[in-house]
């Protein structure tokens, strides 16, 4: 009698199933998926795995005769041990951290709240729009460059000017020292400075603010616009009050939206620079100037590569999550 096992046909490969999965309407969803991924690879994925080599090894870099070469040997985990045992790292991440949570926080807040007023029907809306968008427009440096102009520390700075001439303060006030607030409230300038916050770091928090708050609006408001009004007016009719129909039916359906925002500002904000060290040098302790720091200024690369890597290791965890929620989300 034959074996039942040995007269079925044998099973195809695993990646044979795949292509054939993929094949035949779906061909054409994979091959435009391709630049995608060959993007992402090479900006993305390349560049994290060569940072993870040279964190791990004592990484010099030598020019000779014009041509530069990166060399050094392999140390394990020494580059991490020295920064997790050094404290000046820790103060570096709260600094990150208080940026990043106080951005987040600000942006979701009045950028959901410019949304809502954006979205209402008002003559000249358009031009409002336009109008608002256009510190998206303005390149990071310049908007920096504008700040810093904004917060001088002599009676020149357009903000000192302003409060001097309304009487609000008595002398010039340096906005971009790192000092702490309220210093006159002992038991309040330490919880402040214990979480990260400085005079200088809030200065900078509104100028960054006030450039990418209108991205975050058009984005909710492009979400919002997705909603159907017959939602609003069954609700109406139920009687539901305006809080209610904000938090049982804009907000969810924003979520998609949100967890955009949440994913693309984290990122942003973790590994921010720019406007960091145009305003502040290395005066300000947080991780990417750190990282810069450590390798351009000390020439310590491999150090520097490990702060970056760690950066795009808390950028990479947080944006897991949100995707993980959003996933659930929809699931439900």
């Amino acid at each position: 009698m034959a074996n039942p096992e040995l007269s079925q046909p044998p099973r195809p490969s695993l990646m044979r199933r795949y292509f054939r999965r993929v094949s035949g309407e779906n061909a054409w969803f994979v091959l435009l998926l391709i630049p995608a991924v060959v993007i992402l690879l090479g900006v993305i994925v390349i560049p994290m795995l060569w940072t993870l080599k040279m964190s791990l090894a004592n990484t010099s870099v030598s020019v000779v005769g014009g041509r530069g070469s990166v060399g050094g040997q392999f140390v394990g985990w020494r580059n991490y041990i020295f920064l997790l045992t050094d404290p000046q790292f820790w103060v570096a991440l709260r600094e990150t951290l208080y940026f990043w949570i106080v951005s987040i926080g600000i942006e979701v807040t009045l950028g959901i709240g410019m949304a809502l007023l954006l979205n209402r029907p008002f003559r000249g809306f358009w031009l409002v729009r336009a109008v608002i968008f256009i510190p998206w427009a303005i390149p990071t440096v310049v908007n920096a460059t504008l700040w810093g102009m904004i917060f001088n520390g002599n009676n020149y700075g357009a903000l000192n000017d302003l409060l001097l001439r309304w009487h609000w303060i008595a002398a010039p006030v340096v906005w971009l020292n790192p000092s702490p607030l309220f210093a006159r409230i002992p038991w309040l300038s330490h919880a402040l400075s214990a979480i990260g916050s400085n005079l200088a770091i809030n200065a900078i928090i509104v100028g960054d603010e006030w450039k990418t708050l209108p991205l975050v609006a058009f984005l909710v408001l492009a979400g919002l616009q997705m909603i159907p009004q017959d939602f609003y007016e069954a609700a109406r009719i139920e009687g539901a009050s305006a809080w209610t129909q904000f938090n049982k039916i804009t907000l969810p359906l924003i979520g998609p939206v949100l967890s955009v925002v949440l994913i693309l500002r984290t990122m942003q904000l973790l590994r921010a620079f720019t406007i960091l060290f145009t305003l502040e040098g290395y005066g300000l302790p947080v991780l990417s100037i750190g990282a810069y720091q450590q390798a351009f200024s000390f020439g310590n690369f491999g150090i520097g590569s490990a702060e970056a890597f760690i950066i795009g290791v808390m950028a990479l965890v947080i944006a897991y999550f949100y995707v993980r929620k959003l996933y659930r989300e929809e699931m439900q």
